[in-house]
């Protein structure tokens, strides 16, 4: 498994932190600051997308609904629900970071991905993760998940899992 160094490290927990700094705000975003850089989204704004996504999530028969917030250069925003376990997933171009806003599941990471298929350039899915680590996630937790490394989140029945996604661009070699 990859390891972060430590600069690398702290530049994405300070990304991660600045992102949930921005979210716990009450101020929407406005034209005027729209053009300046800045993208907030209030707590009170999330738990109401997260509740009506909820619903959409809990009518897939996936237990999944996802929306992408925002894309900036080298990264891009989500939000997602699930309602049930998802399958195997990697990226070869991408990074995944987590932010847990409500619930609990287990990350299973590394291993191998069963009946492996290509979904998109660089996008494999699957059954399962097979032979991977488990990791709890809880509200409030904060999980990197690097490119190229097999994941998968598994919920227990009737349980249901949100958490905010940034997907930062591999570094070109």
């Amino acid at each position: 498994m990859r390891r972060i160094t430590m600069c690398g490290a702290a530049m994405i927990m300070m990304a991660v932190m600045t992102t949930v700094a921005l979210t716990q705000t009450t101020a929407e975003p406005t034209p005027e600051k729209a053009g300046l850089g800045i993208d907030r989204r209030s707590a009170e704004s999330i738990a109401a997308q997260v509740k009506s996504m909820l619903g959409d999530a809990r009518t897939s028969s996936g237990g999944i609904a996802s929306a992408t917030l925002e894309k900036y250069p080298g990264h891009y925003t989500m939000l997602t629900v699930r309602t049930k376990s998802g399958g195997a997933e990697m990226h070869a171009e991408w990074s995944d970071i987590f932010y847990v806003l409500d619930g609990e599941a287990t990350e299973i990471t590394g291993g191998t991905i069963v009946d492996p298929t290509q979904s998109a350039a660089g996008e494999t899915r699957g059954t399962r993760v097979e032979g991977g680590t488990s990791t709890p996630m809880r509200k409030g937790d904060v999980i990197h998940i690097s490119p190229n490394t097999p994941h998968q989140i598994i919920l227990a029945p009737g349980k249901t899992f949100s958490y905010y996604v940034i997907k930062v661009a591999a570094p070109k070699q």
